[in-house]
């Protein structure tokens, strides 16, 4: 199923007007089926929850009544939502508006789109989500194959599998869009893109565009072991091939790598550099990670996740229990490199008081960090914590 206001982001349904109901647009939508004949025949059982039912009102071009009648039954029935297309009306009767908004049913009006095409094309988002739900598994898949043991040869299978047509070096960009970032909405719509007539001329063979989790994941393969410009430079060039403005995402990218032999490795820099350029604001290229390099597969070690999520729970224990802020203290002397007068000025606080937190942290924490390295062991455990999350 696919949500409704997602599904109004489709060209098709651009000129769909919304009238009533604007609190049901959260519905989810699970088919499209026209309304024309079913009131003569009082067939209203051929509709389901979770449609979206399209009408020009034909049954009723002579006896405005029988809109409201329809719609109670429709509303029966559960629907989704009614788009009418202004064949017969171009306005609503003020109490069929008044019923949609009473029951939170969407109500549009719309023209120029064939029915038939909508329908046609709400099928082919499905067919698109199945197909991101597949692609997904093979990158999930070709990820497992990080592991030690894993079998040259069975990674060269799954990168075939993904694309036959994949050269001899690959770079992978990863990207999250910047005002969406927990939401996979951006990425899709930017899939569905890839699809319409209008860009069929852009698609290149060594050149892959998946949806990974939330984020949009782009190999590209080719010949040659560097890039022929700056990482975030040739993405947008990419990305500009479907209108799409790299400026919308944050974005990491890989080193170049060997494609039939490392893709996995490669899809993994690029998630976890894209990781950094969301903190840092700007592209992030996995070589600028500096030890980061180290810390994201410990932060994939479910032992040291573990360590360090027992140190951040004693800690917030504590602060729950007395309402303090060490947790929050040891942090930012962290991100201000143990020097306890930034912290102290970042927190509003004297530099006795930010002291005296650290050492109350310290005490909490010895059987976990011992007494040695305190700021060392501080950074490394809470840089995990946040990394692995």
């Amino acid at each position: 199923m696919i949500r409704l206001k997602e599904l109004l982001e489709l060209p098709i349904f651009q000129n769909f007007r919304l009238v009533a109901g604007l609190t049901g647009l959260s519905r989810e939508v699970r088919n499209v089926d026209i309304l024309e004949y079913e009131w003569m025949s009082r067939n209203f059982d051929v509709f389901h929850p979770d449609d979206l039912v399209l009408t020009s009102l034909f049954f009723a071009k002579d006896d405005p009544s029988l809109i409201e009648k329809s719609f109670e039954k429709l509303a029966a029935r559960a629907v989704t939502a009614i788009a009418v297309k202004t064949v017969f009306y171009t306005e609503l009767p003020g109490e069929v508006l008044s019923f949609c908004d009473a029951h939170d049913l969407p109500l549009f009006l719309f023209d120029g789109a064939f029915m038939e095409d909508i329908i046609v094309n709400f099928n082919d988002v499905l067919k698109l989500q199945q197909s991101h739900l597949q692609s997904e598994q093979q990158i999930h898949d070709l990820l497992a194959l990080l592991a030690p043991a894993r079998s040259p040869y069975a990674v060269e299978a799954a990168v075939r599998e993904i694309n036959p047509a994949f050269q001899s070096y690959v770079t992978a960009f990863y990207l999250i869009h910047r005002r969406y970032p927990g939401s996979p909405r951006e990425v899709a719509a930017f899939l569905a893109r890839t699809t319409y007539k209008q860009y069929s001329g852009q698609a290149l063979d060594n050149v892959t565009y998946r949806k990974y989790q939330n984020g949009l994941l782009v190999l590209y393969t080719s010949r040659e072991h560097e890039l022929p410009s700056a990482p975030e430079v040739f993405c947008q060039r990419l990305l500009s091939r479907y209108d799409t403005r790299l400026e919308e995402f944050f974005c990491g990218s890989s080193e170049t790598l060997p494609t039939f032999r490392a893709l996995p490795t490669a899809i993994q820099q690029s998630i976890d550099a894209c990781q950094m350029a969301r903190e840092r604001e700007t592209p992030t290229g996995y070589g600028s990670l500096g030890i980061h390099r180290l810390l994201f597969p410990m932060s994939r070690d479910e032992t040291l996740r573990a360590i360090a999520r027992e140190a951040i729970a004693i800690l917030e224990a504590y602060d729950e229990k007395y309402t303090s802020s060490l947790l929050d203290t040891c942090r930012a002397y962290v991100a201000h490199h143990g020097e306890i007068s930034k912290t102290a000025a970042a927190l509003y606080q004297h530099p006795n008081t930010i002291r005296y937190r650290l050492k109350k942290a310290e005490s909490l924490l010895e059987p976990v960090i011992g007494t040695e390295d305190v700021y060392e062991q501080l950074y490394f455990l809470l840089r995990l914590y946040e990394l692995g999350r």
